[in-house]
């Protein structure tokens, strides 16, 4: 398929608007930022279309959405000047030049929500009250999350060291 006619688009829409909803609402932890960027996604989605294939449109709409819903939280609260200092400086006791990749490849490995925690928490600085607020949910619910998400990055850090 080269491009998407108004017909097909609006198929497209029905059919994965809401799980394209699903995955901003995770990362942008609330309901109006999650429509501002669906809308943003879908808006840019449209734009793109004559560039779509046809293949996987799940995944090209989650991954339009993503980036949405990132902006949105970059609007709302700038990043630092690099938002990947976190990966690019890993602890001066393991420091290996492939923890760079490691950190992108955890990233990709975790659901959208999860890599949202860890950005806020490590590339903006964000503290344990603060996302909680952002997420609508109990501090201790985000300590236990990250604890989760830092045990299981060491986890595949030693899986892909020993690889």
């Amino acid at each position: 398929m080269s491009g998407l006619t108004r017909a097909e688009f609006h198929e497209l829409y029905a059919g994965y608007g809401p799980a394209a909803r699903a995955s901003c609402r995770a990362i942008c932890g609330n309901e109006a930022d999650a429509d501002e960027a669906l809308q943003e996604a879908f808006l840019s989605a449209w734009r793109a279309r004559k560039r779509f294939d046809g293949r996987h449109p799940l995944a090209w709409l989650q991954t339009i959405g993503r980036n949405a819903a990132l902006q949105v939280l970059r609007k709302r609260r700038p990043w630092v000047d690099d938002p990947f200092a976190w990966i690019k400086a890993p602890d001066p006791a393991t420091r290996q030049p492939q923890h760079t990749l490691d950190a992108v490849r955890l990233l990709d490995s975790v659901r959208p929500e999860d890599a949202a925690y860890l950005r806020l928490r490590y590339a903006e600085g964000w503290r344990i009250g603060e996302i909680a607020e952002h997420f609508e949910t109990s501090q201790r619910s985000v300590r236990r999350k990250l604890e989760r998400l830092e045990h299981r990055a060491r986890i595949l850090v030693r899986a892909w060291e020993a690889a």
